[in-house]
């Protein structure tokens, strides 16, 4: 009866919200961990005076996470392994030391592996980018020609965006 009872109770225990998600694009979940790690480590750059950073960083996951699978579809070259362990070892010495790298992997949820394959993929993308716009030269152009197939991307993809933004304090 007492096995029954606790049962019961541990059933009926509201359970503990480890993350949220934020979006689905395809069959990809976006979390709010990945969402606050892409912040923590600058991997997202938000500019000064967004008014909202967090739904800022989230557009660009959802943006990288559509440009993956394209990335995926036509397999570019793999970048050097030795780019992306460089690029951790500047992440950890832009926190300041190991430990305190160590503690914001922690915060965030984010293991070394993690920030690996987040860095592989971003270097994966700019080669993709590289081939398919290198050939325009025109900053401005090319930047026109990527947000327009960013944009093609958005429109084919299958987006839900399940986050909302608190309302302005007045």
């Amino acid at each position: 009866m007492m096995a029954a009872l606790l049962a019961l109770l541990v059933l009926n225990t509201p359970p503990d919200i480890i993350d949220r998600i934020m979006a689905v694009v395809g069959p990809q979940a976006i979390t709010l961990s990945e969402v606050v790690a892409s912040a923590e480590f600058e991997l997202v750059p938000v500019p000064a005076g967004t008014k909202d950073p967090t739904g800022y960083a989230l557009e660009r996951l959802i943006d990288r996470s559509l440009m993956l699978v394209e990335v995926d579809r036509f397999q570019p070259p793999e970048p050097d392994p030795v780019e992306i362990t460089l690029q951790v070892d500047r992440l950890q010495a832009r926190a300041g030391s190991a430990e305190a790298f160590e503690k914001a992997l922690a915060m965030t949820g984010t293991s070394r592996e993690q920030l690996r394959r987040y860095i592989r993929d971003t270097l994966r993308m700019q080669i993709y980018v590289n081939q398919r716009f290198g050939g325009i030269l025109d900053p401005v152009e090319r930047a026109e020609s990527i947000a327009a197939w960013v944009s093609e991307l958005r429109r084919r993809g299958q987006i839900t965006v399940l986050y909302r933004p608190a309302p302005p304090k007045s």
